[in-house]
């Protein structure tokens, strides 16, 4: 099956994100006075638009959208997370890193991602994640060693990838696991008490949220009226289908 999809748009939106990525790991300062204001805005949600729109891909956030397709067990409501220090969450969020570079690399080998503009945009997130994850891991107080993905999480991803039988089904699996981790870094920024930590979860989460926005270039005509009932754009980032850490422990 060809994907259908405007591959030029989709290759801009891309290399935007990149640059939004290396400017968010260069600007932790300024990304936390303006994200972590939006994170107190209405219903204790940021909107996607409006991190969209500052990680400069404002054209692409009019015209598709998201939506969340649960990863069942592993997510769950407010939970019982805040009994965990900055450090043990840091340690949390850079095994969810390592476990999307894992999951992006084997999707990568599985030789079904056929087009070449996904495959090339398989290979720029996981490095994107392979990323945030160091910077986790870096302050996490020495609770995580480098390149150690969740095992629950990366259990649970890799049985869907076996049972993904087409270059669509990898893109729906890609975009779900951005969506929960855009979702749990709206989540850790609740959660978290110090400014280092709060710093760098705002600056991570609008490349995750940027990631699934980009994804659905594929899976959404990027119509309003037709892709309403399938939630194209939330009108804000929740906590709403968040990896719950009580769930899913490093050990």
């Amino acid at each position: 099956m060809t994907l259908d999809f405007d591959v030029e748009r989709f290759n801009d939106a891309v290399a935007e994100s990149e640059e939004q990525h290396h400017e968010s790991m260069r600007t932790f300062d300024r990304d936390l006075r303006d994200l972590h204001a939006e994170t107190r805005r209405a219903l204790g949600g940021t909107s996607r638009r409006d991190l969209l729109i500052r990680s400069a891909l404002a054209t692409t956030a009019l015209t598709f959208g998201s939506q969340v397709l649960p990863l069942g067990g592993l997510l769950t409501g407010v939970a019982g997370a805040q009994v965990l220090t900055d450090a043990d969450i840091a340690a949390f969020a850079a095994s969810l890193e390592y476990a999307a570079v894992a999951t992006y690399t084997a999707a990568s080998g599985t030789g079904k991602l056929t087009t070449p503009a996904v495959a090339a945009a398989a290979t720029l997130f996981a490095a994107q994640h392979k990323a945030h994850g160091d910077a986790f891991a870096a302050a996490s107080a020495d609770k995580i060693l480098p390149d150690s993905p969740n095992k629950t999480v990366l259990t649970a991803l890799t049985t869907r990838l076996t049972q993904s039988d087409a270059e669509m089904d990898i893109v729906k699996l890609a975009f779900e696991v951005e969506n929960a981790a855009a979702a749990t870094y709206q989540f850790t920024l609740g959660a978290l008490e110090t400014v280092r930590y709060q710093q760098l979860a705002a600056s991570i989460l609008p490349i995750e949220a940027g990631h699934a926005a980009v994804l659905g270039q594929i899976l959404f005509t990027g119509d309003p009226k037709n892709d309403k009932e399938k939630v194209w754009m939330p009108a804000f980032q929740t906590e709403a289908g968040f990896i719950d850490p009580a769930k899913n422990p490093l050990a």
